[in-house]
């Protein structure tokens, strides 16, 4: 129940990053050999190093963009952490068609889609990180937000207590792709 309640924030999130009213800002080029969001999935090299297996692989989304439709592709992979007892984790994956339109969808996520237990961290994965946590009824939630580029990353946990340092080394393993 409570993992639908958080994928129901998820696809708010998203659907609100993709119909807010920002005009799009000029194109920001970026040194990144990153084309797309399914680079940034974890790879069966990158599972079997975490510790995790793939739930149901990942699916992908490719937008037609426009001043009004600042997302281009959208990811969202699910996962769940072998060794600690069926804890899930969702790798959620955007890729904006500017930075502006990318910062605005983080500072919205980030800031209102938090953990209320606390801030873990900020700024430690880049300059646009922040790592929360929460814990309702003895289930633990990790909430990590990374943006990078022209990329928004959210990585999330229901589960164990020791999730967190789960999420903290996919947020690390991620940013190694961009070089």
């Amino acid at each position: 129940m409570k993992l639908a309640i958080i994928l129901a924030l998820l696809a708010l999130a998203a659907a609100y990053s993709a119909a807010h009213y920002l005009p799009p800002g000029p194109a920001v080029g970026t040194a990144s050999t990153i084309s797309g969001t399914q680079e940034l999935a974890l790879s069966e090299q990158d599972l079997r190093q975490l510790g995790m297996a793939s739930a149901t692989g990942c699916r992908t989304e490719v937008y037609s963009t426009g001043e009004y439709a600042p997302l281009m592709q959208y990811s969202f992979c699910n996962y769940t952490i072998n060794s600690l007892n069926g804890t899930e984790v969702v790798l959620e994956l955007k890729k904006f068609a500017n930075s502006e339109d990318l910062n605005g969808t983080y500072q919205y996520e980030s800031l209102h889609l938090r953990g209320f237990q606390g801030l873990i961290s900020e700024n430690d994965y880049g300059d646009l990180s922040r790592f929360y946590a929460n814990n309702e009824s003895a289930v633990y939630y990790y909430h990590l937000w990374i943006g990078k580029n022209e990329f928004l990353i959210h990585i999330t946990s229901k589960g164990d207590a020791q999730a967190g340092g789960y999420i903290a080394e996919t947020g690390r393993k991620i940013l190694a792709k961009f070089g």
